[in-house]
């Protein structure tokens, strides 16, 4: 008696066991581990919120498009641009590469190049190009060098080698490269960790706004997104951890190094920009209610800054777009700017 007892109990804790999996699964976890609904952004994933999702396929509706290097067959090239994921589609959904709206917008024919080395940065990527002969052979008239603003100072505002320069051979190869490729999710089976996780970080939710080391949840003052969640904002701790790199000798050697720059493209009649995408808590902190988190003024100290190249202030472009009331200008599960970002930024900026 007391066996089948044993065995009807362990019988019926594992089937609550496989019930519980499949419910959590089907009504949570299987949106945020999976694209089943669409792809999502790593925010909500990673922070185990369902109602922060904001699914989105991968569609264009513009006229004209740039050019990846594997597309370049040697045509007249207006911009070049360098930059990291939000240079190379990293947001993905509708016209997720911002270059198509500067082709489309602004009628020029845009090429876009990844970085050689993920830790220098697109400065170092352009002093190769120009110093290997490389940039005489694309010509363009203006270079746009793009970073995420949380790792601009740690890119440009260290001594960099401006003499640095590889063999033709060697630049040839790393422009085959592909410049950025998509992190698939693995499979994942019904039951899997991520259903406690799940029902572990719901609980800690109750009491507490950031339960996760990795991603900051803070109260909005009023909705900026178009998802349940809507007057949520999702960050990485790493707008915050970087803050402290804003030395103001820092600051001064980033504008330094572009200054420098921008002189040695001026002798060949190239004019460069500089495109920080700012990052999401600077954009939207002021919206955030009992913010506990120090300001950033990474744009703040660059407008003072005396330039010998244009700057794009994201920041001035798309503060006045949540001003408005504009919802996704950011994605609200990602990191990245949407497309309602990248058509507000170049209907402004100008390209002579």
């Amino acid at each position: 008696m007391t066996y089948k007892k044993l065995t009807c109990g362990f019988l019926i804790a594992l089937g609550a066991f496989v019930a519980l999996n499949f419910g959590v699964w089907k009504c949570c976890t299987e949106r945020l581990l999976t694209d089943s609904d669409g792809p999502g952004g790593d925010l909500a994933r990673t922070g185990y919120l369902v109602g922060a999702k904001l699914p989105r396929r991968a569609t264009v509706d513009l006229p004209r498009r740039h050019l990846e290097f594997k597309e370049y067959q040697g045509q007249k090239i207006d911009v070049l641009t360098i930059g990291d994921s939000f240079s190379n589609g990293g947001g993905g959904g509708r016209n997720n590469y911002y270059q198509d709206y500067l082709a489309s917008l602004h009628n020029l024919t845009v090429l876009n190049l990844g970085m050689f080395e993920q830790r220098k940065g697109p400065l170092a990527t352009l002093i190769v190009l120009l110093n290997s002969g490389y940039l005489d052979r694309l010509a363009p008239k203006a270079v746009i060098l793009q970073t995420v603003g949380r790792i601009a100072v740690e890119r440009f505002g260290q001594p960099l080698s401006f003499d640095e320069t590889w063999s033709a051979e060697a630049v040839g190869q790393q422009l085959q490269k592909p410049v950025y490729v998509p992190t698939a999710l693995p499979p994942v089976r019904f039951i899997n960790t991520g259903n406690m996780k799940y029902l572990y970080y719901s609980m800690r939710y109750l009491v507490q706004d950031s339960p996760t080391r990795q991603v900051l949840v803070k109260k909005l003052s009023q909705p900026f997104f178009t998802v349940q969640l809507s007057d949520r904002l999702l960050f990485w701790h790493d707008d915050i951890d970087n803050l402290a790199r804003q030395t103001p000798e820092a600051m001064l050697l980033l504008n330094e190094n572009l200054n420098r720059m921008a002189d040695l493209l001026a002798r060949k009649g190239i004019q460069l920009y500089f495109m920080p995408a700012v990052d999401k808590y600077d954009l939207y902190s002021e919206y955030l209610v009992n913010n506990p988190y120090p300001p950033n003024r990474f744009f703040e100290r660059m407008r003072s800054l005396p330039k010998r190249y244009r700057f794009i202030d994201t920041k001035a472009i798309l503060a006045e777009g949540l001003r408005q009331g504009e919802k996704d200008l950011y994605y609200p599960d990602d990191t990245h700017w949407s497309w309602k970002a990248s058509e507000r930024i170049f209907k402004q900026v100008r390209f002579e």
